[in-house]
């Protein structure tokens, strides 16, 4: 039941920046466009640069079977959750190619203190299932 804006996050110096995403979720560049063949990779943070709770605070609630929806230009993309899963920060297995439409949802998770880092990301990859005329779009 999240409704947010996507935008484009740019990959700069082998990396994206997400720093910045504020109440709103992060495309990552150089990942498959929302819809289309490949892995699509969506990022938005656990916890907000304030501490409060940030867009992507209850990720870990979802399980596998749940719907996700994106919309873009009149079209509505529903995804279904085929895997959760708990990755270290340094694993980058989930940003993989797909052949099919996936679409990847990445947030940071147990934040160490002394670090100041977050030390692993929870992840959610599901399948594109189908599309449809988005019947919230108006033209």
């Amino acid at each position: 039941k999240l409704k947010l804006p996507i935008v484009g996050v740019p990959y700069k110096s082998n990396s994206w920046d997400v720093d910045w995403l504020t109440g709103q979720v992060g495309w990552l560049e150089h990942t498959a466009f929302p819809g289309l063949n490949g892995n699509s990779v969506l990022t938005s943070h656990v916890t907000s640069r304030y501490g409060s709770a940030g867009p992507f605070a209850k990720l870990n609630k979802m399980i596998v079977g749940d719907m996700i929806f994106v919309r873009n230009n009149g079209t509505l993309y529903i995804y279904q959750v085929e895997q959760v899963l708990r990755i270290k920060s340094n694993d980058t297995s989930v940003f993989r190619h797909e052949e099919k439409s996936w679409l990847t949802l990445i947030t940071c998770e147990n934040f160490n203190e002394k670090s100041g880092t977050y030390l692993d990301r929870f992840v959610v990859r599901a399948r594109l299932i189908s599309t449809q005329v988005d019947p919230a779009f108006t033209q």
